[in-house]
C-alpha cells in the first residue's frame, strides 16, 4: 500500500514538472521575442527613413535594399528559437550560396530576388508588434499568478496590511488566504492560455519563415549538383583512360602482331622445300596470329575509335553508318558549332549510336536505319530511326540502361518509342559547351 501511495506521489511530481518546464519554455519563447524585435527595429527604422529621405538622388536606394535584407537575420535567429521551443530544425527557405557563386554584392542580388527574402521581412515587421503584446502577456499573467499564491506573504510587507492584486483585494489574513486558492485557478489558466499561444505563434512564424522555400531540401540541389559535376569528372577519367589502353594496345600488342605475321610469313617461304607437317604448323600460327590481330583491331576500335579522336564525331558517325550492315543513312549537321564538343560528350553520343545500331542489327529486322545528328540551343541531339518489327524493351537487357545511365550522368535525356509492328526511334539528348 505504501509503494503505490510512494507511486502515485512521483506520477504526480514528473506531472507537475513535465507541466512547469512546457510553461517555462512557452513562457520564455514568448518574452524572448522582445530582446529580438528592439534591436531589429532600431536598426532597421533609421535605415529606411534614411534610405526613403535619399532616395531621389540615388543614395537611398543602397540603404532600401539594404532594409530589405535585414528581415534575413532576424529570421535566422527566430528559426533558431523555434528549434529550441520545439526541439524540431527549421529548414532555411533560401538557396544555399557557395563562396565561389560571388561576393557580397551577388549574394544580396540572389536574395533580393527570393520570395522568402520578402516573407521574412513582412515577419519582421510583425513580429515587432507581436513581441510587445507577448512580453506583456507574459510578464502580467506570471506577475498576476504568482501575486495571488504568495498573498499571506506579500500582505505581511505592504501598509496598514491592506493587499491588492488587480480585480482583487485582502485586508485580514483571511481573504489573503482566499486568494491562495485564486492563485491555483488563475495558474491553470496561464498554463492553458500561454502554452497553446506559444505552439499557436510557433506555427505560424514557422509557415512565415519557411515560404517560398524550394521543394527540394535545403543544400540537396547544391548536393545533387556535386554529384552531377563529380560523376562527369569520372567519366572524362574514364575515357581518357581508355584512350590510353587503346594507344598502348595500339602502339605495342598490335605492332608485335604485325612482327610475329610478317616473321611466320617468311618462315613459310623458308619451310616450302620442307616437310608438310612443318609447313602446316607454321600455316596454322600465321593463320591464328592473323585472327588475333583482327580481334584485337576490333577491341581497340571498340575502346575508343581513332576516327573520333582524329577527326571527330560527325565523321565518327558518318563511318559507323556506313559499316552498318543494315543499310543506314547519316544525317550530320552541326554547322552551328563553333567548337567541338568536350570528348566525353562526343563519347557518350558515339557509344549510344553504337549500341542503338547493334540493336537495330540483333533485333530489330529492318531493311533501313538511319542516324541523326544536330544541335537544338545547349544541346546535341542524336536520333536513331529504323524501320523494324520493334517492340524494344530498354529494360530486357538491350544494353541501353547503361548508355543512358551515362547519358543522365550529363545531365542528358534517352527516350525510347518502339510500338509492336515499328517503327523503333531512339532520341538523345545531351547538353553541350559549345
Amino acid at each position: 500500500m505504501r509503494l503505490r501511495v510512494q507511486e502515485r506521489r512521483a506520477a504526480i511530481r514528473a506531472l507537475l514538472g513535465r507541466k512547469s518546464q512546457r510553461l517555462g519554455r512557452s513562457a520564455l519563447y514568448l518574452a524572448g521575442g522582445l530582446p529580438v524585435a528592439l534591436p531589429w527595429l532600431v536598426a532597421w527604422l533609421p535605415t529606411v527613413t534614411l534610405g526613403a529621405a535619399t532616395a531621389l538622388i540615388v543614395i537611398g536606394l543602397p540603404l532600401l535594399s539594404a532594409a530589405a535584407l535585414f528581415g534575413i537575420p532576424l529570421g535566422a535567429v527566430e528559426r533558431a528559437r523555434l528549434r529550441v521551443f520545439t526541439g524540431r530544425k527549421v529548414p532555411t527557405p533560401h538557396a544555399p550560396h557557395a563562396r565561389e557563386d560571388g561576393g557580397a554584392l551577388r549574394w544580396a542580388w540572389r536574395r533580393l530576388k527570393e520570395p522568402a527574402t520578402w516573407w521574412e521581412l513582412g515577419y519582421a515587421a510583425v513580429h515587432c508588434a507581436v513581441a510587445i503584446a507577448d512580453f506583456a502577456l507574459v510578464t502580467g499573467s506570471l506577475l498576476l499568478t504568482s501575486s495571488l499564491l504568495t498573498a499571506p506573504l506579500l500582505r505581511g510587507f505592504t501598509r496598514h496590511g491592506e493587499l491588492r492584486v488587480a480585480v482583487f483585494q485582502a485586508r485580514t489574513g483571511l481573504q489573503a488566504l482566499l486568494l491562495v486558492p485564486c492563485g491555483a485557478v488563475a495558474l491553470v489558466v496561464v498554463f492553458l492560455v500561454l502554452t497553446r499561444y506559444a505552439d499557436l505563434r510557433a506555427r505560424i512564424a514557422t509557415a512565415f519563415l519557411t515560404k517560398g522555400r524550394s521543394t527540394t531540401p535545403s543544400g540537396q540541389g547544391e548536393k545533387i549538383g556535386q554529384l552531377v559535376r563529380s560523376r562527369a569528372r569520372i567519366l572524362g577519367a574514364f575515357d581518357a583512360e581508355r584512350r590510353r589502353i587503346e594507344r598502348d594496345l595500339h602502339d605495342g600488342a598490335q605492332q608485335r602482331l604485325t612482327a610475329l605475321i610478317m616473321t611466320l610469313g617468311l618462315a613459310r617461304l623458308e619451310l616450302a622445300g620442307s616437310g608438310p607437317a612443318a609447313r602446316q604448323l607454321v600455316d596454322t600460327a600465321y593463320q591464328e596470329a592473323r585472327i588475333t590481330l583482327n580481334e584485337l583491331r576490333d577491341l581497340v576500335h571498340g575502346i575508343y575509335p581513332a576516327a573520333l579522336t582524329d577527326r571527330g564525331l560527325p565523321t565518327a558517325l558518318t563511318a559507323l553508318a556506313e559499316d552498318c550492315v543494315v543499310p543506314t543513312e547519316a544525317e550530320i549537321d552541326l554547322e552551328g558549332m563553333r567548337t567541338r564538343p568536350p570528348e566525353a560528350v562526343e563519347a557518350a553520343t558515339y557509344f549510344v549510336a553504337c549500341e542503338a545500331l547493334a540493336n537495330v542489327v540483333k533485333h530489330s529486322g529492318a531493311t533501313e536505319a538511319r542516324l541523326s545528328l544536330r544541335r537544338a540551343g545547349p544541346r546535341l541531339v542524336l536520333e536513331v530511326y529504323d524501320n523494324g518489327v520493334g517492340g524494344a524493351d530498354a529494360e530486357a537487357g538491350s544494353g541501353l540502361v547503361g548508355l543512358a545511365d551515362r547519358v543522365a550522368a550529363f545531365e542528358g535525356s534517352v527516350h525510347l518509342s518502339s510500338p509492336d509492328g515499328g517503327p523503333t526511334r531512339l532520341h538523345v539528348e545531351i547538353p553541350c559547351a559549345s
